[in-house]
C-alpha cells in the first residue's frame, strides 16, 4: 500500500470507533502518559486538538493545568503552511479554524518560542515501530518538528491499531521518541533518554 491508501484505510478504521471506545481508548492513553516520568517533570507541554476521532487530549490538558505546567497547541497558519505554538489558557478561548481543527480565537492567539517545549504530542494516521508517522499529508508537523530543541521529547499518541511494523518514508521524515497507545508505552529505538 503506498501513503494515501495507507492513509484512507488507516482513517476509516479510525472513524469506524465508537464514542465509547475512543472514550475509554484515550482514557487509558491519557492516564498512560500522565505517568510517564518525562511528562511529570515537564514544564511545557504542545498538544494536538483531536479530530476526526483521534485520542482526546483534553482530559490531558486539563491534566497538565492542574499541575501547572505551561499548555501550548499547534496552530496552523495556512498561508505560509506552517505552525505556530500558542499558550492556551482556557479552552472557551477556542474556536474552529482550518480544517475544522480548534483553534484560538484571534484576541487569544499568544506565540511561544518553540525553544520552550519540552514535550511535543503528536496525532497521527499511523505510525511504526522504529517512531515514523503518517500524517494527514499536509506537512505541518514534518515542517515544524525540526524547529523544536534536540532534547524536546516527541511523543505520539495512538490506538493499538495504528501501529504498524514499517511505513513508507523518506529522508525528511522526523521519528517520534515514544507512542503511547492504550495498552503500551512504546520508546522507539533512536530515542534519547
Amino acid at each position: 500500500m503506498n501513503k494515501q491508501e495507507l492513509r484512507k484505510y488507516m482513517l476509516e478504521k479510525r472513524e469506524m470507533l465508537s464514542l465509547l471506545e475512543v472514550q475509554g481508548k484515550s482514557h487509558q492513553i491519557n492516564q498512560q502518559l500522565i505517568f510517564f516520568s518525562a511528562y511529570q517533570t515537564a514544564k511545557t507541554i504542545l498538544t494536538y486538538l483531536p479530530i476526526k476521532n483521534e485520542p482526546d487530549t483534553l482530559p490531558l490538558i486539563n491534566n497538565a493545568w492542574e499541575q501547572k505546567k505551561q499548555v501550548l497547541i499547534p496552530v496552523t497558519q495556512a498561508e505560509n503552511n506552517s505552525l505556530i505554538p500558542s499558550r492556551l489558557k482556557n479552552l472557551n478561548e477556542l474556536t474552529r479554524g482550518i480544517y475544522n481543527i480548534l483553534t484560538p480565537k484571534p484576541e487569544y492567539l499568544r506565540p511561544v518560542n518553540p525553544d520552550n517545549v519540552d514535550i511535543c504530542i503528536l496525532p497521527g494516521v499511523a505510525f511504526d515501530r522504529q517512531g515514523y508517522r503518517l500524517g494527514y499529508g499536509g506537512g505541518y508537523f514534518d515542517r515544524f518538528l525540526p524547529k523544536l530543541r534536540t532534547d524536546c521529547l516527541k511523543i505520539a499518541l495512538a490506538y493499538d491499531f495504528q501501529i504498524l511494523d514499517c511505513l513508507p518514508r523518506t529522508k525528511f521524515d522526523i521519528p517520534v521518541d515514544t507512542i503511547i497507545t492504550e495498552t503500551s508505552v512504546h520508546l522507539c529505538s533512536h530515542a534519547n533518554f
